[in-house]
């Protein structure tokens, strides 16, 4: 009976799973298909053939929808990268996320330029904001939250799509030429993390001064 039971379990497992993909694909397709608008949770249903309880069932809200819309498209892109897990994790991820984005531009550029792309992005922004601070506290735990914040936002803006957009449209940079240089922008600034202690991340206004420069006139 036992077995019987596992068997059933793993079956329904597995059903479920199918139907969750079917509800994303669907989302995927209509987001594809539309005019800029966010298709309803009738208009998925409806695409992907289950009832709008199913869709619920399966997503309780529109961020969890979103959510899972954009690890689909993840998984549907190649886009397997992920969240770096500390500095050297960053370092090493950065270039195979850049080949990951130039093997589909057209869908990495609708996602970060419409506004359904944009708004299924969004619905990582928590985990997003967590994996960079905690990235910078790993390699700066001195230095104050709000500094923290500040070069969280910096090293998460080199390791996404605006960055990899930006490269390849204002400088023609693709490929290795990007990876290599949002690699390296990232290697500074960690480098100056590290070193950096508890001193503010704020430019230093007097720092092109000597000494000399400073002393007063006789």
């Amino acid at each position: 009976m036992s077995s019987v039971r596992s068997y059933n379990s793993a079956l329904r497992r597995d059903q479920a799973e199918a139907t969750r993909e079917r509800i994303l694909a669907a989302m995927a397709a209509l987001v594809e298909e539309g005019d800029g608008q966010a298709p309803t949770n009738r208009a998925v249903a409806e695409r992907a053939q289950v009832t709008e309880v199913t869709v619920y069932r399966h997503f309780p809200s529109r961020e969890l929808l979103l959510k899972g819309l954009w690890e689909h498209l993840n998984r549907k892109d190649g886009v397997r990268v992920g969240m770096p897990e500390g500095p050297a994790d960053l370092q090493a991820k950065i270039g195979p996320l850049m080949a990951s984005f130039d093997a589909n531009p057209a869908q990495i550029v609708a996602r970060v330029t419409t506004p359904q792309g944009r708004a299924a992005r969004a619905s990582l922004d928590p985990e997003r904001r967590e994996a960079f601070l905690a990235v910078v506290a790993q390699a700066a735990p001195g230095l104050p939250e709000g500094e923290q914040a500040k070069a969280a936002a910096v090293l998460q803006l080199l390791y996404s799509a605006y960055s990899w957009l930006s490269l390849r449209e204002q400088w023609n940079l693709t490929g290795q030429p990007a990876a290599d240089a949002l690699g390296w922008a990232t290697e500074v600034l960690l480098t100056d993390l590290r070193s950096r202690g508890a001193a503010s991340i704020a430019p230093d206004p007097f720092a092109q001064f000597t000494e000399s420069t400073l002393q007063p006139e006789s």
